[in-house]
């Protein structure tokens, strides 16, 4: 909120960018990809980018990835040589950044550069106002009498009209329950749309019709439910790309869902913290899954903020004046 009070008054004139930091370094992924032959893409991409802002600021600043880790230091100090301002916002102090990371010993001399060329401010409270906010605003729901709350939370965005079954045409005469639904809004358990035999076509199907899901009992995701992991996270892909608005019940929040699934490259560090062997027995060896988390947990954090619902509820009154229409 700071960061970006701070971005909105600054002149329009004044080349400056905000983005997520994964974004930002997908995007920079991108940009190295692109000029691969060079002898030394990275000072490239970082003309190129002090070239577009002399501004940046970041959101989230939190390296998991030891592909973006190898690379920040010299990325960097190219574009502070450049006169670039970096703001940026992190749930982990600068010491802490990358804390457990593959070859940690070489994301160091980053972590130095960062204390000398930025302030370091702790906005520090003993209240995470992001829980407060999504158990009483009421879009993500975990912990004790989640699915109530859910359950309430749907009543009211559906006016108290009488929920009622209902039937989606998927592909090629396929047709998908809908056990509960009322005002464009659906409501399922998590083992209707996640542990049945359902893809992408199915969730395609359903969003063509609704423009809000309630599902109830999200679990933590490990080896024991691996494929439902795949489908959930499939699933999430496509609300984002349809712009859906999520309430939902879970086990954890979005950061603790998967903290099970790892990649190949992290299994041991993840099976070295553990506390007991059935934890162990329950992680979730699998590059791709370990790889997608990512996205899901970005995704499903910006379903549930601010302008994501602002968003959403502009398109609601669209769909509300084509449904009376139809």
């Amino acid at each position: 909120m700071l960061m970006d009070l701070f971005y909105d008054e600054l002149p329009k004139s004044w080349k400056k960018r905000r983005t997520h930091f994964h974004d930002f370094m997908l995007n920079v992924h991108s940009r190295l990809q692109k000029q691969r032959n060079l002898s030394d893409p990275l000072r490239i991409v970082a003309e190129d980018l002090s070239k577009e802002a002399v501004l940046l600021c970041l959101d989230e600043f939190m390296v998991t990835d030891v592909a973006d880790a190898l690379i920040l230091n010299r990325l960097f100090g190219h574009l502070f040589q450049r006169g670039i301002v970096l703001v940026t916002t992190s749930n982990r102090a600068p010491d802490k950044l990358y804390e457990g990371g593959l070859q940690r010993d070489l994301f160091l001399p980053f972590i130095a550069l960062l204390k000398d060329r930025c302030i370091i401010h702790e906005i520090g409270s003993s209240v995470d106002y992001r829980k407060l906010s999504s158990n009483e605003g009421g879009f993500y729901f975990c912990g004790e009498g989640a699915g109530d709350l859910l359950k309430e939370k749907f009543r009211v965005i559906t006016d108290g009209n009488l929920a009622k079954p209902a039937v989606v045409e998927v592909v090629m005469g396929r047709k998908l329950q809908v056990p509960f639904s009322a005002n464009g809004c659906a409501f399922f358990q998590f083992h209707e749309l996640c542990e049945m035999p359902l893809g992408a076509a199915d969730y395609i199907g359903l969003f063509k019709k609704f423009h809000t899901l309630a599902l109830e009992g999200i679990p933590s995701f490990g080896s024991h439910n691996r494929v439902a992991a795949y489908r959930f996270v499939t699933l999430i892909d496509v609300m984002y790309e349809n712009r859906a608005r999520l309430l939902c019940s879970a086990e954890d929040e979005p950061t603790g869902l998967f903290k099970r699934c790892v990649t190949i490259a992290d299994a041991p560090k993840a099976r070295s913290s553990r506390a007991s062997k059935s934890e162990d027995a329950d992680v979730c060896v699998d590059n791709e899954l370990g790889f997608a988390k990512e996205r899901t947990i970005s995704r499903l954090t910006e379903m549930i903020s601010r302008p994501y619902l602002e968003e959403h509820a502009t398109k609601i009154a669209h769909w509300s004046q084509q449904y009376q229409h139809s």
